[in-house]
């Protein structure tokens, strides 16, 4: 529990002083992760190659729990929504995947 009031708080963080970072989630998993090897390791920059096998030791969190925490902070803060143009691109992709899922479900394939 601790670890994941951690992680909204350094997502709250995050959306507070980058407004980008509402409405772009690698942009966000990026900074979270940034701020996280730098409280642990006292590094800013890191390679994709040594994150990609690294990031549980550097004190980052997996992509989804910071995805989701996003979705929670930003239902108990609107005014850390994201644009009007992102939320009608992620509605258009939530839209996509559904019908993709039916479609996958109706050919046996889901």
């Amino acid at each position: 529990m601790s670890k994941l009031k951690t992680i909204e708080s350094r997502v709250l963080e995050v959306l507070l002083d980058e407004k980008k970072t509402r409405d772009d989630d690698m942009l966000l998993y990026f900074m979270v992760c940034q701020r996280c090897f730098f409280d642990s390791h006292g590094m800013r920059d890191i390679s994709f190659n040594e994150f990609i096998h690294k990031f549980r030791d550097l004190g980052c969190p997996n992509f989804e729990s910071v995805r989701r925490t996003r979705q929670m902070v930003q239902s108990q803060y609107p005014e850390l929504g994201c644009s009007p143009k992102a939320r009608r691109a992620r509605s258009r992709g939530q839209k996509a995947y559904e019908k993709y899922a039916k479609e996958a479900a109706e050919n046996g394939e889901g």
